[in-house]
């Protein structure tokens, strides 16, 4: 348990005056690193095969835009044991269940393994979409990215709150960066710069939000949003690492993956010895944001069984060898559920004595 009561202090400081249900959820995306050193702890992941892993598929990354539907935010996408993916799966949707005691009904994990088998063995099916999204329609400032913009929604008002000089060089030469990257033509031959925001995200990393106008103002063609921001590069080791020394390469690899058409104007690069990665901010999104009956959570656990079990089979390390991870799955797929029940259990325990740690600082810190 001391593992998830290690990292930066001051960075949990914000859960505090958080909604318990929220806060819990808050702590457990924040400590997806950590529990892959656990899991490394309570398996021996050499012994587990290997493919290219989501690396991070939890509730709050499922997404339906006007593409489609899955989930993405691929960070922490890596090559690593499959069964990383499976777990950190159960203990989020354990987590967004409506009734907290106990972890997911046989009749939830069932289904994920039908829906998981099923696609690995045949990964051109489709993979299902989720229910609880597919009546969800864009409002009307979702319609266009010009609406988003007026409506100052989002990522646009994250862009206008932390707002930059747009004729700054070096935000030019990221932008020119991030163009030649994706070779697809030069979007500054029709549109200019016209906003900037640099924002932090959730754990640190810097955001360039860009807001691109027609340069000819009666075009038809509408605005674009491009999100450029620098990527995560944590460190490979035994268990887990990057297949591409560029790490927004990775992501973009992850992305044709496990969504592939899903995100548009994807592009990554180097610009001052940093790596960047970039996408085009979708006018419509959403997400599903309440906590789950059982009947919801067996639909997330077909539809998200669908996916890892699709995108498990196209990024295997050895694909000459799928029958390695059926087997395993069947040997062993009843010790992985009993280690997310374990995990689960224990992270509940870490976060109430992080929550009274955090309490007794604030209490004490006079001294």
């Amino acid at each position: 348990m001391q593992e998830y009561l290690t990292d930066d202090f001051q960075k949990r400081l914000s859960i505090i005056n958080m909604p318990r249900k929220e806060s819990r959820y808050f702590f457990f995306r924040m400590a997806c690193p950590l529990m892959q050193i656990r899991l490394s702890q309570l398996l021996d992941l050499g012994q587990i095969p290997k493919t290219f892993l989501h690396g991070n598929p939890h509730i709050d990354n499922y997404v339906k835009t006007f593409t489609g539907s899955a989930m993405l935010d691929f960070d922490r996408s890596r090559v690593g044991p499959y069964c990383w993916d499976i777990i950190r799966f159960f203990i989020s949707l354990s987590l967004r269940r409506e009734d907290e005691d106990g972890f997911l009904d046989d009749e939830v994990i069932e289904h994920f393994v039908d829906a998981y088998i099923t696609h690995y063995m045949h990964p051109e099916i489709p993979s299902k979409q989720l229910r609880l999204l597919k009546s969800i329609e864009p409002e009307k400032w979702q319609l266009t990215t010009k609406d988003y913009l007026k409506a100052n929604k989002k990522w646009a008002k994250k862009m206008r709150d932390h707002a930059i000089d747009p004729k700054n060089p070096q935000v030019g030469e990221l932008l020119r960066h991030f163009i030649e990257a994706r070779g697809k033509g030069n979007l500054l031959n029709d549109y200019r710069i016209d906003e900037v925001g640099l924002v932090a995200g959730s754990f640190g990393k810097l955001h360039y939000i860009f807001s691109l106008m027609p340069i000819n103002a009666d075009s038809h063609k509408d605005p674009i949003m491009l999100d450029i921001k620098e990527v995560y590069e944590e460190i490979d080791n035994k268990f887990f690492y990057s297949p591409t020394p560029h790490h927004g390469e990775r992501m973009i690899l992850a992305s044709k993956i496990f969504a592939d058409g899903l995100e548009e104007k994807l592009g990554s690069f180097t610009y001052q010895d940093k790596q960047f990665w970039g996408r085009q901010v979708p006018s419509f999104s959403a997400k599903v944001k309440k906590y789950l009956d059982v009947e919801e959570q067996v639909d997330f656990a077909y539809t998200v069984g669908s996916e890892l079990g699709k995108g498990h089979r196209k990024g295997l390390v050895d694909p000459s060898h799928p029958e390695k991870i059926e087997k395993d799955f069947t040997d062993h797929f009843d010790k992985y559920v009993k280690i997310a029940t374990f995990m689960t259990y224990e992270f509940d325990l870490a976060f109430e004595a992080l929550k009274r740690q955090i309490q007794l600082n604030k209490k004490f810190r006079v001294w």
